[in-house]
């Protein structure tokens, strides 16, 4: 029960995480190199909140991870 609610949470921040991934790799790109698409200020503040919410979905993605890890090998244990 625990293995499998911590494979959901890990795939949700997974895929999370990964959209944070390109977003701040295009914000960063604009602030670089000057792209057109938004100013440099709007990418400043995308990218400073973006990666606010990465932080805490990657915490979270790899705190499930070292559950799935965990979990059998405790199990294994206690048999």
């Amino acid at each position: 029960m625990i293995y499998n609610y911590s494979r959901k949470i890990h795939r949700l921040f997974m895929f999370l995480t990964i959209v944070l991934t390109f977003l701040m790799w295009l914000t960063g790109q604009v602030m670089e190199e000057g792209w057109a698409i938004m100013t440099d200020p709007q990418a400043r503040y995308i990218h400073r909140i973006s990666s606010k919410v990465f932080t805490i979905s990657l915490g979270l993605m790899i705190v499930s991870g070292l559950v799935m890890y965990l979990y059998p090998l405790i199990r294994k244990i206690k048999k």
